[in-house]
């Protein structure tokens, strides 16, 4: 992504390439997943498919590790790694110990046991000596990848069309791309052809499956984006005036997205129409008084808070991670105006729920809460204090420093909506962000051993 060389000269060990060829092939291992079918996700069986892409991430995260074991104690991002590897370690037993079927346990708690093995494996790579943009490269081409094959896996192995597309197509990496493309935008010192593809593939996939909650992200990246290139230029990183400079590819891509917007609107109106409908009209054609979307979304909170009221002790430690839990009856009569009158909707379900909040309270009671704001938290932090940190000499990668800040309020924005942690491949994206700094403290600490002799 970024070929100039750093002034900083961080050794790097010998296990370095083969670290990062083997992230390559843990960050590619999820790229071609997909939403399972229904019936598969209710019998909680795995594809043949999706087997092969868990060996090929566990298989290259134990490769890693076996490189790079002795740097797993370097801190500070080892204290993030055992705080995360405790809260899974918990939940497990939590789980076991509540009678909930390891089947259901295991499938939920996956995607975090992945995210984990991100942060791992970034955290290794850092301190190996594998540069940031070497670590984030992997990352951008699994999330172009995963966008496009949503598509057309869904199109052609689902029979989804433009009037039904929705989430069948809709991929987990969009938030971290919306992230990459803020922060490649206005603190990036340099253009490159990667942001307009990029763009490109975060707003067709947008289009494609109409959905609202994926502006959030587009949002939280700007305005995240904007404060860290403020905080960059209280710390010398930036001038005032660079923004201007910076800022003219976003309006010259802006143009390009008007111009794609009229050409949509000719090649195919009716999508135009259902993204009309869906911003301003959502309920007219359902015969509903709410937006179907936000009735699933509080029929389950309801539900959720019912079960825990019971037994508030369970308010403390949740009822473990697959546990089943239901939509509350009193929403689900307008809800069946929707779906099928043949369908079973919200009387047994255990999946990862429709919000990271309302779900990390139903699973881990207070310590699920407490687990996920530390991580988010600590990765924000952590982000923040390596920019600082490498603030009197940055390099040519002192804008990914910043990305892990981006990317987590981006996540952040998606949490009262959905749950990005249900995902494998959004796990897995946010546990590299989460690992990401530490390769920005080595390389602080080698630009603070540089100046003391001369200090001296």
């Amino acid at each position: 992504m970024n070929e100039t060389r750093d002034t900083i000269g961080i050794p790097s060990t010998a296990a370095a390439p083969w670290i990062e060829k083997l992230l390559w092939v843990f960050m590619l291992s999820f790229a071609f997943d997909y939403r399972a079918d229904q019936a598969r996700e209710a019998g909680g069986g795995a594809g043949i498919d999706q087997l092969v892409f868990l060996l090929l991430a566990v298989s290259s995260t134990a490769g890693i590790f076996f490189l790079g074991w002795r740097h797993l104690l370097v801190r500070p991002g080892a204290w993030l790694i055992l705080g995360w590897g405790g809260f899974l370690a918990f939940m497990l037993a939590n789980a076991l110990a509540q009678g909930v079927a390891p089947g259901r346990s295991l499938r939920i708690i996956l995607p975090l046991v992945l995210c984990l093995a991100g942060m791992m494996n970034a955290h290794i790579a850092g301190c190996a000596g594998v540069r940031p943009s070497r670590i984030v490269a992997p990352i951008l081409a699994a999330a172009c990848i995963n966008v496009l094959w949503r598509i057309f896996h869904g199109f052609v192995f689902k029979g989804v069309t433009m009037e039904t597309a929705r989430v069948e197509v809709q991929s987990s990496a969009n938030n971290w791309l919306a992230a990459w493309i803020g922060c490649a935008l206005l603190l990036r010192s340099r253009f490159h052809w990667l942001l307009p593809v990029a763009v490109g593939v975060l707003f067709f996939g947008i289009f494609i499956t109409v959905t609202r909650s994926l502006l959030f992200p587009v949002m939280a990246s700007a305005c995240a984006s904007s404060l860290c290139f403020i905080l960059g230029t209280r710390w010398g990183i930036y001038r005032p005036f660079d923004a201007v400079k910076r800022l003219w590819p976003g309006f010259a891509i802006g143009l390009l997205a008007v111009v794609a917007i009229v050409i949509a609107a000719v090649v195919q109106p009716h999508q135009i129409e259902r993204w009309n409908e869906r911003l301003f009209h959502h309920a007219a054609d359902r015969n509903t008084r709410h937006d179907i979307s936000f009735l699933t979304r509080v029929a389950e909170a309801d539900a959720i808070f019912e079960i825990l009221n019971r037994d508030p002790v369970h308010y403390l430690h949740g009822k473990g991670i697959g546990a089943s839990y239901y939509w509350h009856p009193s929403y689900m009569p307008e809800i069946r105006l929707v779906f099928p009158p043949d369908e079973e909707i919200g009387d047994d379900v255990w999946f990862a729920g429709h919000s990271t909040w309302t779900y990390s309270l139903f699973s881990g009671g207070a310590i699920g809460l407490l687990a996920h704001i530390a991580l988010l938290v600590g990765t924000m932090t952590a982000s923040l204090l390596a920019a600082r940190a490498n603030a009197s000499d940055p390099g040519p990668d002192q804008w990914l420093a910043f990305l892990p800040f981006i990317a987590a309020c981006c996540l952040l924005s998606e949490t009262l909506t959905s749950n990005p942690f249900d995902e494998r491949l959004a796990a897995m994206i946010f546990g590299v962000m989460a690992g990401l700094p530490q390769a920005f403290l080595v390389r602080a600490s080698w630009i603070h051993a540089r100046l003391r002799p001369s200090q001296e």
